[in-house]
Order: C-alpha cells, then sequence, then structure tokens
C-alpha cells in the first residue's frame, strides 16, 4: 500500500491574538513545528509557516506597512532565518517593509523560525508576530513553535492485484520518522467507484457520493513512538470490478489531538487541499480495527512523507481484442484504408494500458495521407512513427464494444506486383490477468489494392472486419485538407 505524510502543526487553528491587540486582520497558525538545529528535515509540505495579512481593502501605499516577528524571548530554542527583500534585522528579530495586504507564501519578505544550535527535540518556545498598517494600526499573534515532533509515513505497495467481483483485503502499516512519539492518528482513503468497500468497520466513516468512496478511520489510542509503526492488516476490503482492469485508492495520515499539517491556518495545507465532498459520513458496523503497534522493521525507503499516496490497482479481466479494417475508393488507383482494433470485451482499460498498431505496406504504395494530431493550435505532427513502409502508431483504449482507428489514403505505383499489407498488434499489458484470451486475431493480411465493390462511384467501400488484439486511438480525418486527427469509432 502507499504511504503519506509526517505532521508539523500543534492544534489547528489562528494563532493567538495577544491581550494588548489593538487591530483585527493578521491570522497565523496557534502552533507550529520545525525541524531540530542539525536534523531530519521536516517533510516538504510543512517546511513554510503561514502568516497572513488581510483587512479587506488595502490601506495606506503599497509599501507603508510593517511586519515584525521576534524569538528574542525563546532564543534558547529558536532563531530567525530572513529571505526575500526590504527585511532587516538579526535572527532573533527581523521587520519587513510590506504593503497593505501580506501572506508569506506568496509575498518575497519574511523570516523562517529555525531551531536554535542549544536546542532539543521536544523544546518549545514563541514567536511574536506584529503587523502596523500605513495608518498605524497594529495586529498582533503569537504562535507555540515545538522543536520536533512525530511525523508519519505511510508504506507504499507495489500495483495491488485484485480478483474480478471478489474481496480483497488491503493492509495498512504507519510509522513513526519523526523524533517525538505520536498519539494517535487518522488515514483516509478515497477509494475509486469500482473498487467500493464491502466490509465497513465501525473504526471508520464512509461517505459515498457520486463516484469515490471517502473512507476515514481514527485510532486515538494508538501511541507510535519513534521508529514505532502500526500495521492493520485488515484496513480495507474492496471488491474488484467485474469489467475494468485498472483503478486506485490514495491515502493520506495525520496526527489526531495536538497535531495537524504545518502551514494552514484550518490545520492543512492551503496548496493541496481539498473540498469536502457533500453528503454525511455513515460510521461502520463491523469489527474494530486493532492496530498491531511494533519496531519498525525494514528499510524506511519503502514508506513515504508525501501528502497523498497512491496505490494502482490490477483487476484480473481480460480484453479480447480485434483487428478492424475498411477499404474505399480513393481516386485513380487509390485506397483510403481505415484501419484499427475493437474490443470485444469484456475487460475494459478504461484509460490505462498502452498498445500499438504495425501496418506494413506493400512495396511500392505511396502514401498521400497518414493519420496526424494537433500539437497546437493549427500545428500538426504525424501521429506515427515509420520506416519505410512499415508504420508504428500509438493506439488509445476502446471500451468493450467500441473500436478504434486510424485513417490512411494510399496510391499504387505501376510497376508494384503483389499489394499485400500486414496489420499486427503489439500489446503493452500482456500479463497473465489481463492477457488476450484468443490472439489468433491479433495479426492478418490483406490484399490492399484489391477489388473494390462500386470503385467507380465517389466514396463508395466494402467492409472488411478483420480481428486485431490492441487498443487504439482513434483519428479523425479532416479530409478537404488532407489532414488527419484521431477519432474514436463505434463498431456497428
Amino acid at each position: 500500500m502507499v504511504a503519506l505524510l509526517g505532521l508539523c502543526v500543534l492544534p489547528p487553528g489562528a494563532a493567538l491574538a495577544d491581550e494588548d491587540s489593538t487591530g483585527a486582520g493578521l491570522t497565523a497558525p496557534a502552533s507550529f513545528r520545525i525541524a531540530p538545529h542539525g536534523g531530519k528535515p521536516r517533510p516538504d509540505r510543512e517546511k513554510n509557516i503561514l502568516i497572513r495579512y488581510d483587512r479587506g481593502e488595502p490601506r495606506g501605499d503599497a509599501k507603508g506597512s510593517t511586519l515584525t516577528l521576534d524569538v528574542t524571548g525563546s532564543s534558547g530554542v529558536l532563531r530567525l532565518k530572513q529571505y526575500g527583500h526590504g527585511c532587516s534585522g538579526t535572527d532573533r528579530k527581523v521587520v519587513c517593509r510590506v504593503g497593505g495586504t501580506y501572506d508569506s507564501w506568496t509575498d518575497w519578505a519574511g523570516a523562517l523560525p529555525r531551531a536554535a544550535p542549544t536546542s532539543r527535540p521536544g523544546d518549545k518556545g514563541e514567536l511574536h508576530i506584529s503587523f502596523r498598517d500605513a495608518e498605524g494600526d497594529m495586529s498582533r499573534a503569537t504562535t507555540r513553535i515545538e522543536v520536533g515532533g512525530p511525523i508519519l509515513a505511510l508504506r507504499e505497495q507495489s500495483p495491488f492485484r485484485m480478483g474480478a467481483g471478489k474481496g480483497n483485503t488491503a493492509a495498512l502499516d504507519v510509522r513513526n520518522t519523526g523524533e517525538l512519539p505520536a498519539d494517535g492518528f487518522t488515514v483516509t482513503a478515497t477509494v475509486d467507484e469500482e473498487l467500493g468497500p464491502v466490509r465497513r468497520s465501525r473504526s471508520c466513516d464512509y461517505l459515498s457520493h457520486d463516484g469515490p468512496t471517502i473512507v476515514t478511520c481514527r485510532f486515538p489510542g494508538v501511541r507510535l513512538e519513534p521508529g514505532e509503526e502500526a500495521h492493520i492488516p485488515n484496513w480495507l476490503v474492496l471488491r474488484g470490478s467485474r469489467s475494468l482492469m485498472y483503478a486506485s485508492f490514495r491515502a493520506t495520515v495525520t496526527l489526531l489531538g495536538s497535531g495537524a499539517d504545518n502551514g494552514g491556518l484550518d490545520g492543512s495545507s492551503r496548496s493541496t487541499s481539498e473540498p469536502s465532498p457533500p453528503g454525511t459520513p455513515r460510521g461502520g458496523t463491523g469489527p474494530a480495527l486493532t492496530p498491531q503497534v511494533r519496531k519498525a522493521s525494514g528499510k524506511s525507503k519503502n514508506y513515504s512523507e508525501q501528502k497523498t499516496v497512491w496505490t494502482k490497482v490490477r483487476i484480473a479481466n481480460h480484453p479480447d481484442y480485434a483487428v478492424v479494417s475498411e477499404l474505399s475508393a480513393a481516386g485513380d488507383d487509390g485506397r483510403h484504408l481505415r484501419v484499427g482494433l475493437r474490443n470485444d470485451g469484456p475487460g475494459n482499460p478504461g484509460g490505462g494500458g498502452s498498445s500499438s498498431l504495425v501496418l506494413t505496406l506493400p512495396e511500392g504504395t505511396e502514401v498521400r495521407e497518414e493519420p496526424m494530431e494537433e500539437i497546437d493550435t493549427d500545428t500538426f505532427e504525424p501521429v506515427c512513427r515509420h520506416h519505410g513502409l512499415t508504420y508504428t502508431c500509438p493506439l488509445d483504449t476502446a471500451a468493450p464494444g467500441d473500436s478504434s482507428v486510424l485513417d490512411f489514403e494510399v496510391r499504387k505505383s505501376k510497376d508494384m506486383g503483389r499489394g499485400e499489407a500486414k496489420a499486427a498488434l503489439k500489446l503493452g499489458d500482456t500479463e497473465a490477468d489481463h492477457a488476450d484470451p484468443d490472439a489468433t486475431d491479433n495479426t492478418r493480411t490483406f490484399d490492399l489494392f484489391g477489388p473494390v465493390p462500386d470503385e467507380a462511384g465517389p466514396g463508395s467501400k466494402t467492409d472488411l472486419v478483420v480481428v486485431l488484439a490492441g487498443v487504439l486511438g482513434g483519428c479523425v480525418v479532416l479530409t478537404g485538407i488532407g489532414v488527419l486527427t484521431r477519432r474514436k469509432l463505434r463498431e456497428r
């Protein structure tokens, strides 16, 4: 399974306002964690504290306000590191000239709290923040800073394999890779609609709304010391789709109680937070999940501290691909060739997997038009690579019952011999759980310049339904200007 994030903010919420504060508009985290001096860095998403000042309409000129950051009273624990322009001071107190509004994540002026050389994990100090606008109104706030802390990570998994229509169990492993204990944690998983949970534990809430199911599991009584991990063997029990071949679920882990993500005023990183879905979560009624706490085993490289960790899922459904082709007359001795594949199912790649078509044309064939795709406004390039008269074309996926085709216009030379062409599929996914059950129709040969019924009639054609295995990206033919782009064709 995939792994995830460590934390930084202690209790989420806005910073405390000082008792003598006379103005509004200044906000900052109530608490924040920083890396120990010379120790392990915090995860990237927890490094920058979010300080904001906004009272609506800016007051005064563009640089008429002053931001002051002060850790003088906690100099044994904290230091400041300046960044940007317009600031001056020391590693204990920094003053910056800023505009009528301020945002430490977007304005290139400020200072970041750092651990003092004499500090140790668990030490605490205070960052005092004040903002004086151009009219002299003052706002103040205080953020409590702690050195070090727990960092939670989820163990990553290689692609998770599931049987079609069967319940499959996914385990969960959470490791504390930080310096201080973690008292409880929450894991949230977003599960594709095709993998709907079939067993619902009373340790979790379940919210489904027009698609994915959001599973939130809380473990308030689980304490993880640094270097310990919690193993939950039956975290998710999912049922695989009976047609889809690929799916995924993603997970995040956060601290409970005294710790949410650093930097966000609401306890989450503003840059990566997602809106809460509508609806009311329903609690599960099945057996509670019981984490098994143990000393961490294995290397930490199997764990991730990113905010979101994805697990890819392979479902054992098999597509049945078949080559399709269609010939029609195109001027003197010319042919319009539409060639591609049909998916007879039941496996549905759903955008996953990759395949290609290898089309070999007979010697003496003149290619007048080939598939093109628009790479920029009114700028096109060939879809296929070719070496001589062998064209290799990437194919998009096709759902069961659908076909994807590419269009060529060709002409034969007077001295060419037999006009036999060959179409073959190269499948990108040939593993047993996705293998084509009938590969005999993945290749075929045909007479490119053979008789075409009603050839004298413009646009007349004959259908040659051939079988080809693979998934082909569609192509649209823009006839008038002789440009071809991809299009999908539903097989009649």
